[in-house]
């Protein structure tokens, strides 16, 4: 137990190195037929979209005859560690070193899945299980663990001003889409697209959510829900939506409500979408949930997507 709290020690002194936006203790059970104990310190850090790392200091006290303590460093590759209601999958290997009957250098490699079971704000309740292989006999396993700790929310836009927070009121869709030259039917058909996403204000932001009996929509799930209501079909994430349709020049003065917006960072894709909805504004799920905002430089939020909007796809020519 004091070689494992030294160990954890040590690695709360590098905690800065790690930039982490998440950090956890996991207590666990190896179970290769007679138990012994894990811990593992883990910082986690988002790479793209549901992608993430995570990077952990280990301890493996050895509990039967000829099974020495293990120390080590691993690393995993993580699916949806940003989530609260889907589990987190991941895949990963580890390197360390061993005392007393085990003096050696081990190798490991591991997948496993990592499930929140209470979320209180940054804080959060894990229960984990993994399968492990490593290169010392005898120490193979099923891990499985309790996992405590804190998760700083994945940074996304600045709060809203009053107006981008749903309190705008839109004019008739359908009315700018004809007198824009839309056919009658096809201005029908985006009027009620828009009405149906707007219908959604407020609910909130989930991750992986589609409006499905669940609650709450992701950015795409949103889109993807008010279309497929009048029958469009379109792709699930914001990456593929970014693909759909034909490309429209980005310019606020030649969109159309129904048009797709696209935003992201450099080097990182397009990570979100929102929905046209007209006047400069758009309709989209973000951090605070289902919400109208504007794109302009006089407002702050406003501001903050204008300068992420990166392209305009139209599925509805």
């Amino acid at each position: 137990m004091i070689r494992a709290a030294l160990a954890l020690t040590i690695g709360v002194c590098t905690a800065p190195l790690a930039a982490q936006q998440g950090v956890f203790v996991t207590a666990g059970r190896v179970l290769p037929g007679a138990s012994e104990a894990s811990w593992k310190l883990t910082f986690q850090r988002d790479i793209m979209g549901p992608l993430g790392a995570d990077i952990a200091f280990q301890v493996l006290p050895g509990s039967r005859p000829a099974s020495g303590d293990l120390y080590g460093l691993g690393a995993d590759v993580t699916l949806f560690a940003d989530a609260r209601l889907i589990p987190t999958v991941f895949v990963g290997a580890a390197a360390g070193f061993g005392v007393q009957q085990q003096d050696r250098l081990w190798y490991a490699g591991s997948v496993g899945l990592r499930m929140p079971v209470v979320v209180a704000g940054p804080l959060r309740a894990m229960v984990e299980g993994r399968w492990r292989h490593l290169t010392i006999e005898g120490r193979d396993g099923i891990e499985v663990g309790i996992a405590v700790g804190y998760r700083t929310p994945t940074p996304r836009a600045p709060d809203a001003r009053r107006e981008s927070a749903g309190l705008w009121i839109p004019g008739a869709t359908s009315d700018r889409l004809r007198a824009a030259g839309i056919p009658d039917a096809k201005a029908r058909l985006l009027g009620n697209v828009v009405a149906t996403a707007l219908e959604e204000m407020g609910q909130p932001y989930v991750w992986g959510g589609t409006g499905d009996g669940r609650g709450g929509f992701d950015c795409s799930g949103l889109i993807q829900y008010a279309y497929n209501r009048h029958g469009v079909r379109l792709p699930r994430t914001s990456a593929a939506q970014a693909l759909a349709g034909v490309a429209i020049r980005r310019d606020i003065d030649g969109l159309l409500p129904g048009d797709i917006l696209t935003f992201g960072d450099p080097g990182r894709g397009v990570t979100h979408v929102g929905l046209y909805v007209g006047e400069g504004r758009f309709i989209h799920s973000a951090s605070t949930g289902v919400r109208v905002s504007r794109l302009a430089e006089d407002d702050d939020d406003g501001r903050w997507w204008l300068r992420r909007w990166v392209g305009v796809r139209r599925v509805v020519e």
